[in-house]
């Protein structure tokens, strides 16, 4: 905690000097992840460390947006995927920005537990429909698994935390009403 009784995000704001594209909501990294711009190991570094920091950030109840960090760690890893799959399977000349736009629209499908949503946004996003068959097959099959290991979807998770919020503001505000008082 710092010292107004909210948590530091110093960490946070420190990574960013050591590799800026760890930093910020990720519309920027998502193209050049995609172009396949870095080398695996760069990717997983960048992966790792937003992991990191968008859930040093998440937990802090800081206001801000999970939807792009969300696409841009999908992209890092889709990417850093396809890159090995190319390694590992020459013969069959594999995209890495097919495997980047795929583990876009996985990670999003799996983490709201919405296969079809996230099949038509990243359709959409990348106006690109060649890819409705490998989208329709990562998208479910990541749903699916995230369904398997147990996980809550993000946003009901999100909304239990507000739940929870407000029913501990009501509680404070009853017990500091006066006692002839309705609330």
């Amino acid at each position: 905690m710092g010292t107004n009784g909210r948590r530091d995000r110093r960490p946070v704001r420190y990574s960013g000097l050591i590799e800026p594209e760890a930093a910020g909501g990720g519309f920027n990294l998502i193209p050049i992840a995609a172009a396949g711009n870095f080398g695996v190991g760069l990717l997983l570094f960048i992966f790792i460390t937003r992991v990191v920091t968008t859930l040093l950030c998440f937990s802090s109840g800081a206001p801000g947006g999970i939807f792009a960090p969300m696409l841009a760690l999908g992209t890092l890893l889709g990417t850093a995927f396809g890159m090995a799959a190319a390694v590992l399977f020459p013969q069959y000349h594999l995209e890495a920005g097919t495997f980047a736009i795929a583990g876009m629209g996985a990670l999003m499908a799996a983490s709201v537990r919405a296969p079809l949503t996230g099949i038509v946004l990243v359709l959409e996003m990348t106006d690109n429909y060649q890819l409705i068959l490998p989208m329709i097959i990562t998208c479910l099959g990541a749903t699916l698994l995230a369904q398997f290991l147990g996980g809550k979807p993000l946003y009901s998770t999100i909304l239990a935390r507000t739940l929870a919020k407000q029913d501990a503001e009501q509680a404070a505000k009853s017990q500091n009403a006066p006692a002839g008082e309705n609330t």
